[in-house]
């Protein structure tokens, strides 16, 4: 961003570099971790997040083209959907003791076999919250998609 003198006072200007997006200043985070969560491109929101594999982030959107190889959520996903999950089987456990008072030890398999399946059924759409947000606040790579046109630097796996 530079400065200009304008009125005596300096005022800051934005000027697009040849090659920039201009839609990349206006990203809705709230949007995006939406889109995520549902499985979807954080960007259009109709692409679809994964490839054929349960957890394998697509290179490309299949619908605009945007690229999210960029993503670095593949180790921060477990642990968000464990936290996520214990807190709701924390809360269940806390509600059922008021009607049904169990032992500890009659309470713990079981809630540790739903807090399993939970962060397993959780996983996906957490990765998916997390990819979005890295995409709308520009995290790693994604600044410079947003900058520049697709760099590309594989060959684009729908195009021949």
């Amino acid at each position: 961003m530079s400065m200009e003198l304008t009125d005596s006072r300096l005022r800051p200007v934005r000027r697009e570099t040849p090659g920039s997006n201009p839609e990349a200043h206006a990203r809705s985070w709230p949007r995006a971790m939406l889109n995520g969560a549902l499985l979807r491109c954080p960007s259009c929101g109709e692409g679809h997040l994964y490839d054929g594999g349960r957890l394998k982030v697509v290179n490309y959107c299949p619908q605009c083209e945007e690229e999210l190889y960029h993503h670095r959520a593949s180790r921060m996903a477990p642990w968000f959907s464990a936290f996520l999950a214990a807190h709701i089987v924390v809360l269940a456990a806390w509600i059922i003791s008021w009607f049904a008072p169990l032992s500890l030890g009659w309470a713990a398999l079981p809630a540790l076999a739903v807090w399993a399946g939970l962060t397993w059924l959780l996983l996906p759409s957490v990765k998916g919250a997390i990819v979005g947000i890295q995409w709308a606040t520009r995290m790693l790579g994604f600044q410079y998609a947003a900058m520049c046109k697709p760099r590309h630097p594989h060959p684009h796996p729908h195009k021949h």
